[in-house]
């Protein structure tokens, strides 16, 4: 009942406010109108950002004349709406259907490649509160290498001899379970509610991930790991000056081996992060940031609560300050954006401590606006380093990590990559969009190069050679509706490597319809 009054006074409070306050999706297309729309702004680098910002919709929206009902309804409204005295509830599908070829090999020992997803995304607003929700149902099929990656991040079984791995865990997805032969079932969902207490103060909580940065990866936290329950408080304290806090509950997919349920329950880490962002001018932001977890559990014991972390100032929630390496881990760096009329250059400095080693890892890139006035056209590029037994820790279970990936870069440590985009849209509605990474890195066999990378272990059993790995993917589409992105698509693809002899091939082609709305990071 006391829970029940509390929640009612907050909502009449907000209630007598009024702006929307929507969410604005971080998908790669979605993000990149956001920076372009920002113009010379510097406007959020903490996303999930929020219409309050930026009221994204409504700059992008289809003003194309149509004659037809269903022309109308497909190009300009979502599933279904509810509008009502300053409030909305929408309805998209959330769906994602494709076929496609591995290295153009039907025969029996190729396994297919194929999407099926199933789901809804609802979202709302009702005066200074926002929310949303989605569910997806899936069944794939992935490429050799992607499997055995997936494979390699599979939930972990305390047996007498030690560990053993079951199943798989997709990025962005949950884990798996088996599916036909060589694919995989899963499901997984992600909702937030934004209170807005004032202009200056507002209050998130929910289930979802989080990303650090303008770029197309962020060094510091991105949404390549699962969804996990949070807390976001974002206050603007001062008109140059804005501190925002993040605290989640994350896991390591090890099972506890003594339970009373049904199914065993995993161990159990604490996420905190602060994010101080001052901008001295509109089109400037420097941020500081720090964000660690500790282990609150393990498979046998659970461990003591360290009060320090959660302690609501900077450089606070890792061991850099407080040298307590044992009992947590993390990184801090710097987050720059800076804004111009037809460029945004953008970079981070990240610091981690290794035992008694601090460790340096870098991003410096660029978004150019029409180059060589091209319309609509935007060209990325970004260069990023990240060194050997970055975000790695001595106990190794206090890996910056949630659900056994990365929770920043995909490709973890022991790598430079150089990223490049070039994306196009023409006639109202078709777009080309071409991507690579270039990782110059160590590696062989395909175990040897996701040990190389590894931020799980902090021990390189197998002296490795220098080499470099190519993925890149070229994607012509239609993009019929820009409010819940949804697209019909072709994409060619692959990933080369070279290591001395070894130099794999994979090459695929998908042809799909799919809303798109979250990202998916498969480019390692």
């Amino acid at each position: 009942m006391k829970q029940f009054l509390l929640f009612s006074i907050v909502f009449l409070y907000v209630y007598q406010l009024s702006a929307q306050q929507r969410f604005l999706s971080f998908e790669s297309f979605y993000k990149e109108k956001f920076i372009i729309h920002s113009g010379k702004q510097s406007i959020e680098t903490f996303y999930p950002a929020n219409e309050s910002q930026l009221n994204l919709h409504e700059l992008i929206k289809d003003t194309t004349k149509q004659y037809l009902n269903l022309s109308e309804y497909l190009f300009k409204h979502p599933g279904y709406e509810l509008n009502k005295e300053g409030a909305s509830l929408t309805f998209h599908p959330f769906i994602h259907f494709a076929k496609g070829m591995n290295n153009f090999d039907t025969t029996e020992t190729s396994f297919p490649l194929f999407r099926n997803t199933r789901g809804v995304f609802v979202e709302g607003h009702y005066s200074k509160i926002a929310f949303n929700f989605a569910f997806a149902e899936n069944q794939a099929g992935f490429q050799d290498y992607e499997s055995a990656y997936f494979n390699s991040r599979g939930e972990l079984y305390v047996r007498f001899e030690g560990y053993s791995r079951q199943n798989a865990v997709i990025p962005g997805g949950s884990r798996t379970k088996p599916f036909k032969e060589g694919a995989y079932d899963y499901a997984f969902s992600f909702g937030n509610i934004r209170f807005a207490l004032s202009e200056k103060f507002q209050l998130e909580l929910g289930n979802n991930q989080h990303f650090i940065g303008n770029g197309y990866r962020s060094l510091l936290l991105s949404d390549n790991a699962s969804y996990a329950p949070y807390a976001r408080i974002n206050w603007q304290f001062h008109p140059k000056w804005k501190y925002q806090l993040l605290y989640k509950k994350q896991l390591n997919l090890i099972r506890k081996p003594i339970t009373y349920a049904v199914e065993s329950s995993y161990e159990t880490k604490l996420f905190a992060a602060s994010y101080l962002t001052f901008k001295p001018i509109e089109s400037l932001s420097i941020s500081l940031f720090s964000g660690g977890n500790q282990l609150r559990d393990d498979s046998l014991v659970k461990k003591p609560f360290h009060l320090e972390q959660i302690v609501p100032l900077p450089l606070f929630q890792n061991d850099l300050l407080l040298n307590n390496g044992s009992s947590t881990n993390g990184v801090t760096g710097l987050n720059i954006d800076y804004a111009r009329e037809r460029t945004r250059w953008y970079g981070q400095l990240v610091v981690d401590k290794f035992g008694t080693q601090l460790l340096v890892a870098h991003q410096v890139g660029c978004y150019i606006k029409n180059p060589k006035k091209w319309k609509n056209t935007l060209l990325q590029i970004e260069w990023n380093s990240v060194p050997q037994n970055f975000y790695a820790s001595s106990v190794y279970k206090l890996s910056y990590s949630h659900f056994n990936l990365p929770s920043a870069h995909p490709k973890g440590n022991n790598f430079n990559e150089l990223f490049l985009k070039l994306g196009t849209e023409f006639y109202k509605r078709f777009y080309v969009s071409a991507k690579s990474s270039t990782y110059f890195t160590k590696g062989g066999t395909l175990d040897q190069q996701f040990e190389a990378n590894s931020i799980f272990t902090s021990v390189k059993q197998t002296p490795l050679k220098n080499g470099y790995t190519v993925v890149g993917a070229l994607e012509v589409g239609w993009r019929f509706n820009k409010l819940y992105n949804g697209i019909v698509y072709v994409t060619y693809g692959g990933r080369a490597v070279e290591y001395g002899k070894l130099h794999p091939t994979n090459n695929y082609l998908m042809i799909g319809l799919k809303t798109s709305l979250i990202n998916e990071y498969f480019d390692f």
